[in-house]
C-alpha cells in the first residue's frame, strides 16, 4: 500500500428501516409493506464498513448517542470490530425509512439525531496525523453541525478531503460550499445530483462545471452504466457489470468507502473505479446498506 495512514470517515451511524413496497404511495395514500429489515446504515457506516472489509484502517467519526438506536448501532459496531464516537448526550442516533420498489430503486425519509449535532471540542481528541484521507456526506454538513466538520477540515488541509453532498446538494448551501470548495476536496455524487447542481444537460458538462469550484477531481456515478472521473484534461469511465438489483440503499456510500480506500493504496484512477463499482454493485444484490463479512469474502472482491 502507498499509505499506512487511516482514513476518517466522518458523518452518521443510523438505524435503516428498509420496506419493499410495491409501488410508493401518492398523497393521501396507504401502502403495505412485503419485507421489512432494520439494519445499521448511515454514510459514515456505510462507506466506513467497506473500507474495513478491504483492509485499510478506519475510524467512525460519527456520534454514537443514547436511546433504543444508538443501543443497536453499538452492538452492530462492535460485531464488526469497528469503533465510533461515544459522546455523552441524551440524543438518539438518527433513523432512515428506505421505501424500495420492485426494480430496486430506494426513497428515504430520514428522521435526524446526534448525527446531524457535531461539536468543534469533539475534534479535539482526533489525532489528525493518523489520517490521511477523510470524507464526509452533505447530510450532515448541511445540519447545525456541519460548522465544526468543516473547521476541523480547514485545519487540517494536509488529509485529502472526498465529499459526498448526495441528495442534500442543495440545502448544504453557497456559503459551506465555497468553504469546502476552497479545501480542493475530491467531489463524489451520482448524475442526477450533478446535473440539478449544475444546470447542466450532460455528465461532462456538469463534472468540469464542477472541477472548476473545487480545483480537484469530480466522480460521478451512473447507476448501471458505471461511473467516470474528470481529473484535468483526463476523463476516465468505467463500466460495470449488470446485477439485479435487491435494492439501491448505500450503493453511493460503499462506492466511496471503496474509492477512497483504492486511492489511498496507490491505485490508479480507473483501477480505483473499476473496484468501486464491483462493490456497489455487490452492496445491490443483498438488502440494506451494507455486505456481512461472509457476503463481502463471497463476493471475492479485494484490492
Amino acid at each position: 500500500m502507498r499509505t499506512s495512514k487511516a482514513i476518517l470517515s466522518i458523518g452518521a451511524v443510523m438505524v435503516d428501516v428498509v420496506c419493499h413496497i410495491p409501488n410508493l404511495p401518492g398523497r393521501g395514500e396507504g401502502v403495505v409493506v412485503d419485507k421489512r429489515d432494520t439494519l445499521i446504515g448511515g454514510c459514515a457506516f456505510n462507506a466506513g464498513n467497506i473500507v474495513r472489509q478491504l483492509g485499510c484502517p478506519c475510524f467512525l467519526f460519527a456520534p454514537i448517542g443514547s436511546g433504543i438506536f444508538a443501543d443497536f448501532a453499538r452492538k452492530e459496531l462492535a460485531d464488526r470490530g469497528l469503533e465510533a464516537l461515544h459522546v455523552e448526550t441524551d440524543l438518539d442516533c438518527g433513523s432512515c425509512t428506505c421505501l424500495v420498489e420492485p426494480d430496486g430503486e430506494r426513497t428515504m425519509v430520514t428522521s435526524p439525531g446526534i448525527e446531524r449535532c457535531f461539536e468543534r471540542a469533539w475534534f479535539d481528541a482526533i489525532d489528525a496525523s493518523r489520517y490521511g484521507y477523510a470524507l464526509a456526506s452533505g447530510y450532515e454538513i448541511e445540519g447545525a453541525g456541519g460548522e465544526a466538520i468543516i473547521s476541523f477540515l480547514e485545519a487540517h488541509p494536509e488529509i485529502e478531503f472526498f465529499y459526498a453532498p448526495g441528495p442534500r446538494i442543495e440545502g448544504v448551501g453557497p456559503e459551506k460550499t465555497a468553504r469546502i470548495n476552497a479545501l480542493r476536496p475530491v467531489w463524489h455524487l451520482n448524475d442526477l445530483e450533478a446535473k440539478s447542481y449544475t444546470g447542466c444537460s450532460t455528465v461532462e458538462e456538469a463534472a468540469r462545471a464542477i472541477e472548476a469550484e473545487s480545483g480537484n477531481a469530480v466522480v460521478i456515478t451512473e447507476g448501471a452504466k458505471g461511473a467516470s472521473v474528470l481529473s484535468g484534461s483526463e476523463r476516465i469511465f468505467v463500466s460495470t457489470e449488470s446485477v439485479k438489483p435487491v435494492d439501491t440503499v448505500g450503493a453511493g456510500d460503499s462506492h466511496l468507502g471503496a474509492l477512497v480506500t483504492a486511492r489511498s493504496a496507490g491505485r490508479s484512477w480507473k483501477e480505483a473505479l473499476a473496484l468501486a463499482n464491483a462493490v456497489a454493485g455487490a452492496v445491490c444484490m443483498v438488502s440494506g446498506a451494507s455486505l456481512s463479512d461472509d457476503e463481502f469474502a463471497a463476493s471475492g472482491i479485494h484490492l
